[in-house]
């Protein structure tokens, strides 16, 4: 389905900036230890990434799942917040193009903040 990849890269960008943030001499100490590369794969970065991958959860999920919830139970749609507005878009009108730029948009933003967050654990200069 569409919709399925439409929220694919909210799932593969936390996922990611987990991974880019491990240390590769863990791998490197798995490998001296004797463990080949899917095992250094299934015993190092798949326990290293669940913090990824337990954050593109909630920013998949929850979001999409309360937004539409208080949009449409509380408000009767008289309030448009951004996903629906989005989904609106995309599954009820001929303006697919507005909606994908409109989720390009809330990725970038995501994407921004993230990148600016980030930015306090540099420069703490404490141990690590």
């Amino acid at each position: 389905r569409s919709s399925d990849l439409e929220i694919l890269p909210f799932m593969i960008y936390p996922i990611y900036n987990t991974l880019q943030k491990t240390d590769n001499s863990l791998v490197e100490a798995a490998q001296d230890l004797g463990a080949n590369r899917w095992q250094s794969f299934w015993k190092v970065i798949v326990p290293l990434s669940m913090p990824g991958v337990y954050s593109g959860i909630v920013m998949v999920f929850m979001p999409t799942v309360s937004t539409f919830a208080i949009a449409e139970l509380l408000t009767h749609n008289n309030i448009k917040l951004f996903g629906s507005l989005i989904q609106d878009y995309i599954t009820t009108t001929d303006l697919l193009n507005y909606g994908a730029v409109l989720s390009l948009v809330l990725l970038i933003i995501i994407g921004l903040t993230s990148f600016f967050g980030d930015h306090d654990d540099k420069e703490e200069g404490g141990l690590v």
